[in-house]
């Protein structure tokens, strides 16, 4: 046996994968491999970071902290000057990430397809971005990895452009592109010169997206052929559990293995599009001669300047106040008028009888309170106080936010004249958690709120509750179960012996958990220890969920921004 003293940590990701399926799955025999994982005491469910999205979340996880922080608060940014929209990107990424850190010890990482890791950016080890990336030229760092993986046919990412009317498409493109993560697999482990090892499998994502209703009803037609997608997905899983277990016996100790996802899914009743509803209060207006259909789905620009309000993916509404937009309508006052109406209404709002929100909660409630004077909308991120083009939705250290600029020299208190989280001034004003069942949109060119699953072709959304979560070092002393999925990254800092960002808010205790898919009760969000330091959920809180390990489950046995069609589908 060879013993090999170097710290490691594998990371696997399993986008978008709820605990409750993957119990079911397991309990159905389908998923052999990653029933060695889900069926352990160590596999619980986690809670999204809000909104539960895979770049705010992933981004979670690989800087150890939430949008407030990090400051990606969404797919889009909303630039005050312009009103254009952008896409985030790895660039905006204003904390410092795990892989950072650990360079500074002189550990490595190896990545592979981590979402918003795009463009790809040096870090100490070897990545292969992840979604959004689109050009595998600039997807990869060194740039030595080009020739192997072009070399092997890696594909970023599926086109699901048909996914919602040619499901045997959909299915052949995500067989594609799991063969492509097993390529990079086989590329990137071998000579274990590294410390920490993360893979993200996105094709669930792609597939609950799509097919929920196949992969959850056994009589559904493609019900068949989504399973077999899932054991050859089941089969990776298993490549990285063995590859593990081997490096475990090479190493002569065990070798400490977390798999996450970064949100929940369950099924869609309709879509639930917030511009549309604001357009129809009076509070949003648009330049649109053609009709509000007329224009793109993404053309902020259309924004009328006699707006009072507006909403970003998928549920991020912003107020127009003076203090932070350059040409905004409120003043504080009616500004905080507005917000306690909007809370109201959409608390009061009904599809079929049924409640469409689950919460709706102030920036305070799901970022932790705003310190005076960290910064407005129209400053130079870089501590100039001369005007700039700044933006919502999340800032980078060293740019102007929202365009991507570079400004001179950032000073060191470039977010912030005081405690807080530097990225706590651009958080949006309201945060809209849906009911389950309701997949929020928030698009330019809608002009009905509510839409049917057929009449986008999506019949599975993301929920912030019941994300998948395993730990093998579960339970030992010293090591907290997580709270939401920055938490994991907490945790992979502390394996290394690195101090971890404490939270500054407590996982909103609002957020209880709801039945999953099948009816059956979830765990209340935030359940299952304390990892960074999170303020205790409040009493009462959880106390109609069941246990932070899951639902009970009898039978489950130990054993580009415009049309890009990799945007389309989300």
């Amino acid at each position: 046996m060879h013993t090999d003293t170097r710290p490691r940590l594998v990371v696997l990701g399993l986008d978008g994968l709820p605990f409750s399926l993957a119990r079911h799955l397991c309990a159905q025999g389908r998923t052999p491999n990653l029933a060695r994982i889900a069926v352990s005491p160590n596999a619980s469910a986690l809670a999204a970071e809000l909104p539960d999205l895979s770049p705010v979340n992933w981004t979670s996880f690989y800087t150890a902290a939430g949008p407030e922080t990090h400051g990606v608060y969404g797919f889009t940014r909303f630039n005050v000057t312009t009103r254009q929209l952008s896409l985030a990107d790895f660039s905006q990424v204003a904390a410092p990430t795990i892989f950072d850190r650990l360079g500074e010890r002189g550990l490595t990482s190896r990545v592979i397809n981590l979402p918003n890791t795009y463009p790809a950016r040096p870090i100490p080890g070897m990545l292969v971005s992840g979604f959004v990336a689109h050009d595998l030229v600039r997807a990869v760092h060194p740039p030595f990895l080009l020739g192997p993986l072009t070399g092997a046919g890696y594909r970023l990412e599926a086109d699901t452009a048909r996914g919602g009317s040619d499901p045997a498409h959909l299915l052949a493109e995500l067989r594609v592109t799991l063969a492509s993560r097993r390529a990079a697999l086989r590329l990137l482990w071998p000579d274990l010169a590294w410390n920490l090892f993360v893979l993200v499998l996105t094709e669930t994502d792609r597939l609950f997206h799509f097919l929920w209703d196949a992969v959850t009803d056994e009589g559904h037609p493609q019900h068949p052929a989504c399973m077999d997608f899932l054991a050859e997905w089941d089969a990776l899983v298993g490549e990285v559990l063995d590859l593990a277990k081997a490096l475990s016996a090479r190493d002569g100790r065990p070798v400490r293995l977390l798999a996450l996802a970064d949100h929940g899914f369950g099924p869609v009743r309709a879509e639930v599009d917030l511009n549309a509803w604001l357009r129809g209060q009076g509070l949003l207006r648009q330049v649109t001669p053609g009709g509000v259909e007329q224009c793109h789905e993404l053309d902020a620009t259309t924004l009328h300047p006699d707006s009072a309000a507006f909403a970003l993916d998928p549920g991020r509404i912003y107020l127009r106040t003076r203090r932070r937009f350059p040409d905004g309508t409120l003043d504080d006052a009616a500004g905080q008028h507005l917000a306690e109406r909007l809370r109201r209404e959409l608390m009061e709002l009904t599809f079929e009888g049924a409640s469409v929100f689950r919460a709706v909660l102030t920036a305070d409630e799901a970022y932790g309170p705003e310190v005076p004077g960290q910064g407005a909308l129209g400053q130079d991120t870089a501590g100039s106080g001369a005007p700039g083009q700044a933006g919502f939705g999340q800032g980078a250290t060293g740019q102007r936010v929202g365009t991507g600029q570079p400004v001179a020299s950032p000073a060191p208190d470039a977010f912030a004249c005081g405690d807080g989280p530097p990225l706590r001034w651009a958080a949006p004003d309201l945060v809209c958690v849906p009911a389950y069942g309701f997949d929020l949109k928030a698009k330019w060119n809608r002009s009905q709120v509510f839409g049917l699953p057929e009449q986008y072709g999506r019949t599975g959304t993301h929920t912030p509750d019941d994300a998948f979560w395993y730990d093998s070092q579960a339970g030992q002393p010293g090591i907290d179960a997580p709270v939401s999925v920055r938490d994991a990254g907490v945790l992979v800092l502390r394996h290394f012996g690195l101090d971890a960002p404490q939270r500054v808010v407590a996982y909103p205790a609002v957020l209880t958990g709801q039945a999953d898919w099948r009816g059956a009760q979830v765990p209340a969000l935030g359940q299952g220890g304390n990892a960074s330091g999170a303020a205790p959920v409040a009493s009462g809180a959880a106390s109609s969920a069941s246990s932070a390990s899951g639902p009970a489950h009898a039978d489950v046995s130990p054993a580009s921004l415009a049309d890009s069609p990799h945007i389309r589908a989300r």
